[in-house]
């Protein structure tokens, strides 16, 4: 686990805490007592379990007492009504962890999942999956990390890990041409990912040796006519990006590109349902 997971699951851990008030569990002051119990993590459907290492970081930051057992490796596909897992310690510190555990398994491995099912049609291809900044305020790290376990890699994890020029820095600048002037003239064109719309601006944009040109919302036909016209140029890496669905991957894998992003990795992938519940 590299230093910013950790970093971040210590900022998301700490949020969770003071909003579920663990401490002032009022319920469990009432009916639970330090006793050991056992408690088993359940897949309630099917898909990729991811965040085990998480937890387990967790409870041993929370209480050293709390021992886990998984059955299943980081990035293993389960099948509903699989026990993945066993959580054992306290009665009243594991219940009232329930939630804050539940939620970061089950976010973690509805990304895993989404990600494995988009990336299980380009394996056999050289196409790299990419996810994108469309993550959910404060969980980047963490949900990128996701994207990994699922078979994804990551794209810019913040604004300073590569250039991407899109749309808005092209109209502030007044028009692609002199975009693309003012980057060469800095000297960083072949460092620079530029965002294009249309055909008209993939001839234009191919004519400068840029890193990568991301063809943004372009239409089957018109992607495959850019490919034409990006690969008479063997420098330049080929993304396609915008309303890539499981339908239009399928399409989408048999092209001569290198990466394809989708957003929808992060910002729509639905959380898995996953279950604790106490063994008697």
């Amino acid at each position: 686990m590299d230093a910013s997971l950790k970093k971040n699951i210590n900022q998301i851990l700490k949020i969770s805490i003071n909003e579920d008030k663990i401490n002032f569990d009022i319920t469990g002051k009432l009916l639970l007592s330090s006793k050991t119990i056992s408690s088993e993590i359940k897949f309630k459907q099917s898909g990729i379990i991811c965040g085990s290492n998480i937890i387990d970081y967790i409870l041993k930051s929370i209480n050293k007492r709390i021992k886990s057992k998984w059955f299943f490796k980081e990035g293993a596909w389960v099948k509903k009504d699989a026990v993945v897992g066993v959580i054992t310690g306290p009665e009243k510190i594991i219940i009232k962890l329930e939630r804050i555990l539940l939620n970061f398994l089950q976010r973690t491995s509805g990304i895993a999942t989404l990600t494995s099912l988009f990336n299980k049609h380009l394996k056999a291809t050289k196409v790299k999956l990419l996810d994108t900044r469309k993550t959910t305020p404060g969980w980047r790290s963490i949900e990128k990390y996701a994207v990994r376990v699922g078979g994804g890699t990551n794209h810019r994890l913040n604004l300073n890990d590569a250039y991407l020029v899109k749309d808005n820095h092209i109209k502030i600048c007044g028009g692609l041409k002199k975009t693309l002037d003012i980057i060469a003239v800095k000297n960083k064109i072949e460092l620079v990912e530029v965002e294009v719309k249309n055909i008209s601006e993939v001839k234009m944009v191919s004519r400068f040796n840029v890193k990568r040109i991301m063809l943004d919302n372009f239409r089957l036909n018109n992607i495959k006519k850019s490919i034409e016209i990006i690969r008479k140029n063997p420098n330049i890496e080929i993304e396609v990006s915008g309303g890539v669905n499981l339908k239009k991957i399928k399409f989408i894998s048999k092209l001569d590109i290198d990466f394809v992003s989708i957003g929808a990795l992060t910002h729509s992938s639905p959380s898995l349902d996953i279950s604790l519940n106490v063994l008697k």
